[in-house]
């Protein structure tokens, strides 16, 4: 598997997570969410998969959140990492009440 490929299996766990809460709970835990978290994720997956969820935030932080993605072209993100964010995102969508950001640390490309 490539690390493109690699890093989409990572994401994909938060996507089912996404699709399986409900609407309004969905929405707003996303507005609630890390630019910089989403953005990575959003990067592993593919343009149909990130207009899925651009489409649920609006237009101010769909915005935001493209910029996140081109950002993620220059920083090294291995599939580990984005499955570290995507575990944390699936969990802030399916807990009681909003979860801080996911901690990571982002390295530039070599």
């Amino acid at each position: 598997m490539n690390k493109k490929n690699a890093s989409r299996e990572a994401a994909l766990p938060f996507l089912e997570a996404l699709r399986a809460t409900p609407a309004a709970t969905r929405q707003t835990r996303l507005l609630n969410t890390a630019d910089r978290d989403l953005g990575a994720v959003l990067h592993a997956l593919t343009d149909e998969e990130r207009a899925e969820i651009l489409n649920i935030v609006g237009d101010k932080k769909a915005s935001r959140l493209k910029e996140e993605i081109a950002r993620m072209d220059h920083v090294s993100l291995d599939a580990q990492t984005i499955s570290t964010i995507a575990s944390h995102l699936s969990a802030h969508l399916s807990s009681d009440r909003p979860l801080g950001p996911a901690s990571r640390y982002f390295r530039p490309k070599t």
